[in-house]
């Protein structure tokens, strides 16, 4: 069952192909998504449909929350892929007034503001909207560890 907020949404990757309108680069992220077959995928960034859509393939260490900042980003939408391990996310509506110390190069912003955690199972994903939603990823559902994880970024 899809759960959305204010410039997200967790759902299953069952349900992935409802996605494809989302945004005009959609359709390609979810054809990738509903092939499957993540194990064969090299840790490292893989391109779909150019820089408009690719995946970053990570082996990433999910620590506790109070160590996760609240990013955001302004061109890429963000769909989180948990491979290993269940992981929370901290979602937040983005403050228009938030202070952001935002690099345009990497598309990549933080700021702190106040964010409420969700759960994204393996075989669900999560999707983050560029300049609506700041998001905490990998933070660990129990003891800190390293996870295979997917990003796709998709260019809205």
């Amino acid at each position: 069952m899809a759960e959305r907020g204010n410039g997200w949404a967790i759902d299953s990757l069952e349900n992935i192909g409802l996605y494809a309108t989302e945004g005009r680069n959609f359709g390609a992220a979810c054809e990738f998504l509903a092939r499957g077959g993540f194990d064969a995928l090299a840790v490292g960034k893989t391109a779909i449909d150019g820089e408009k859509v690719f995946v970053n393939c990570n082996e990433t260490q999910y620590s506790a929350p109070e160590e996760r900042r609240p990013e955001l980003h302004r061109r890429y939408f963000d769909i989180h892929v948990p491979l290993t391990h269940d992981e929370r996310i901290g979602l937040a509506t983005l403050d228009p007034a938030a202070e952001i110390q935002f690099s345009e190069a990497d598309d990549c912003g933080f700021c702190d503001v106040p964010v409420e955690w969700r759960t994204i199972r393996r075989g669900e994903f999560c999707i983050v909207s560029p300049g609506t939603c700041a998001h905490a990823p990998a933070v660990a559902t129990g003891a800190p560890c390293v996870a295979r994880k997917l990003v796709v970024k998709v260019l809205a």
